[in-house]
């Protein structure tokens, strides 16, 4: 969802590795043996809390909330959750449970600088209060966070950066085609053969191209000038994303696909430009653009995740599969244990 009154923050993938290797461990000074203190043990899950920026009547403020709390407020807002059969409705609300939790683990701390732990939008993850939800769905969630009360998805670092988005196309994508710079291996991108057995939702977008060009010059970085001549796709990843986009103008320049399509979308919404699976038409007054997908493309693919869950496929199973080399275990912050039946544990593997 858009952000009412202040723009999207632009998405650093340097900086949520960052946070992932802080997320894994930490450094002891070298000390004498009686005067060592003990290093202190987790905090106990009561106690475990986040520091979320949550919409509130246009405005935004700061909000401390219990990390089961805060997934339970998440999980609605990011999964489609009306399904016929309940128990894929509760198969994908324990899916997306775990995903929430993860990832507010690994990346607590997102916005420090802006004195807070995460936003509650697409830039972390959309949060919207409890008590705003619907009953039937507000029962539905609540027993999905209590069964996998405290379970997140491990490499043997610790929460892993558990991205996701909304329709693959097909392939889900490398972090590092996307971004740029070192990923992790179960963020290398799989192949997803069933979502495309789904009814496509392919797109089209038409701009003006001296609109175009205006939308280019609000950024530094895809600044094109007074003039606007060709946009041509230059390489792709195996997933068939845009990976380097030559715009050509009054300057020249070679910028990520994605890059080019947050700037548009910062623009004009999240639904006009969907993804970096898109092709390039030049027409003699506008530029057409027509792709496939929707999202960054990276980590679990929730439409690939819809039909396996609808097939009947475990939570642990589908989470094998989008990060594969993971497992599920509870973090060590959490007391209690969870009572999910199809989960399947693992111990941390410790050559990694």
């Amino acid at each position: 969802m858009s952000r009412p009154t202040k723009p999207p923050r632009s998405w650093s993938w340097t900086t949520t590795l960052l946070v992932l290797a802080l997320a894994a461990g930490t450094t002891r000074c070298a000390t004498t043996p009686q005067s060592s203190p003990q290093p202190p043990g987790p905090p106990p899950a009561a106690t475990l809390t986040l520091r979320v920026e949550v919409a509130d009547a246009g405005d935004y403020r700061i909000q401390t909330i219990r990390l089961e709390d805060y997934v339970r407020g998440s999980v609605p807002a990011e999964m489609p959750l009306a399904e016929g059969d309940a128990a894929v409705a509760d198969r994908l609300a324990r899916l997306q449970a775990i995903l929430a939790r993860t990832y507010a683990l690994a990346n607590r701390g997102r916005h420090a600088d802006d004195g807070f732990d995460l936003c509650s939008t697409t830039h972390c993850q959309v949060y919207r209060p409890p008590d705003q939800q619907p009953a039937a769905v507000a029962r539905l969630v609540a027993t999905a966070v209590d069964r996998t009360r405290g379970l997140i998805i491990n490499d043997g670092n610790g929460p892993i950066q558990a991205l996701f988005h909304a329709d693959c196309g097909g392939h889900t994508s490398s972090a590092t085609a996307i971004w740029g710079g070192p990923a992790p291996a179960y963020l290398a991108g799989v192949r997803d053969s069933v979502c495309v057995t789904t009814p496509r939702d392919d797109w089209r977008l038409a701009l003006n191209r001296d609109h175009l060009r205006r939308i280019l010059n609000t950024t530094s970085d895809t600044a094109v000038g007074r003039r606007l001549d060709q946009i041509a796709v230059v390489s792709r990843d195996p997933a068939g994303r845009a990976t380097r986009v030559s715009v050509a103008g009054e300057k020249h320049l070679v910028v990520r696909g994605e890059r080019l399509r947050a700037v548009i979308s910062r623009q004009l919404g999240p639904r006009a430009f969907r993804s970096a699976r898109f092709s390039v038409e030049q027409q003699a007054d506008r530029i057409l653009f027509s792709g496939q997908g929707f999202g960054h493309g990276v980590g679990l693919c929730q439409t690939g995740a819809i039909v396996r869950a609808r097939r009947g496929e475990s939570v642990d199973a589908i989470l094998t599969h989008y990060y594969p080399g993971t497992w599920l275990e509870p973090h060590p912050a959490t007391a209690a244990q969870p009572a999910a039946s199809d989960l399947r544990h693992r111990p941390p593997i410790t050559r990694r």
